[in-house]
């Protein structure tokens, strides 16, 4: 019995044996079997430049991933494996790595901090201090940021350089600086011009945001030197016009007697704009009375089989 069993596991050991050297050398020729190409290089390309490229040497491509890349535009190549060079046979799957372009960093508003506060936060956003200016001002004190470039809200890439006007303090004595009246009472913008002998204009202009009769914006910028110029402006919020009151009347019409029943459209006009306030076909002679709301001035046209009769006047 155990001299069978032996047998049995021997029959099975030399088929095994016999499967895997066979399939050892089918592979092997499949393999070798396969053209060998020497890889080209498709870094700097676009993903569909790539695959036109490797695709009639029958190699395939697979998108692995992106990255930021300030060097290399977004869509293209940054890097393949294997790397260009290698010799690789046909079904190869060449595994690319596309570029996003540098990463994008949305500047900060630094404007009123000091330019301690502006670097710890540009740091904080992987951006830099670039050239710092200073200027007079009587708006800010010392070392407070005025302006910055680019402004906030940029998009810009990361690692790059943000220039700052900064505050230098008040100017010295004979230098006259314009202040900042924007929100305040154009009142007081144009009392403040009097008494300091400055030839002053006031404009208008509509605002939703500015309280009537206050200052929505001024020329020059606050803290200008005003040696440079001859006059300033202020723009001052309107008073916000009064909506006429809609009134109630009743258009009263009579239709004339002659002829057969007609169809008369009647079309209200008024500061609403037009309204159809009546299409239907009516009897000679007959009374319509039709109450109406109205806004501002209005008139009814009045229109008999679609031709045009009159305008009524409303009271």
């Amino acid at each position: 019995m155990l001299k069978k069993i032996l047998l049995v596991l021997l029959v099975f050991a030399i088929i095994g044996a016999a499967v895997y050297y066979s399939f050892n050398i089918i592979m092997n020729s499949v393999i070798h079997s396969k053209k060998e190409i020497v890889l080209p290089d498709v870094t700097g390309k676009s993903l569909i430049e790539a695959v036109e490229e490797l695709s009639p040497l029958g190699l395939g491509v697979r998108k692995e991933g992106e990255e930021f890349n300030n060097n290399v535009p977004p869509g293209m190549v940054l890097r393949q494996a294997p790397p260009p060079g290698m010799n690789v046979r046909e079904g190869k799957i060449i595994k690319v790595t596309i570029s996003q372009g540098g990463e994008m960093i949305y500047v900060p508003d630094l404007k009123g901090q000091t330019i301690r506060a502006a670097d710890i936060t540009l740091k904080s956003s992987s951006l830099m201090i670039g050239e710092i200016s200073r200027k007079y001002s009587i708006v800010k004190e010392k070392g407070i940021v005025l302006s910055q470039d680019p402004p906030a809200g940029s998009s810009v890439d990361k690692d790059a350089v943000i220039n700052f006007i900064i505050s230098d303090g008040q100017p010295p004595e004979g230098t006259m600086l314009m202040p900042a009246f924007e929100g305040a009472k154009g009142a007081d913008a144009r009392a403040w011009a009097v008494k300091s002998g400055i030839t002053v204009e006031m404009k208008s202009e509509t605002s939703s945001s500015v309280m009537p009769g206050n200052v929505i914006r001024q020329y020059p910028e606050s803290d200008s030197d005003l040696s440079k110029f001859d006059s300033v402006i202020f723009y001052i919020a309107a008073e916000a016009k009064a909506e006429k009151p809609a009134s109630e009347i009743v258009f009263n019409y009579t239709l004339p007697g002659l002829g057969g029943s007609k169809r008369i459209r009647l079309v209200l006009v008024d500061d609403n704009g037009e309204k159809d306030i009546l299409n239907a076909v009516r009897k000679p002679k007959e009374k319509i009375s039709i109450p109406l709301q109205t806004n501002g001035d209005a008139v009814v046209k009045v229109y008999i089989n679609k031709i045009f009769i009159e305008d009524v006047v409303l009271n």
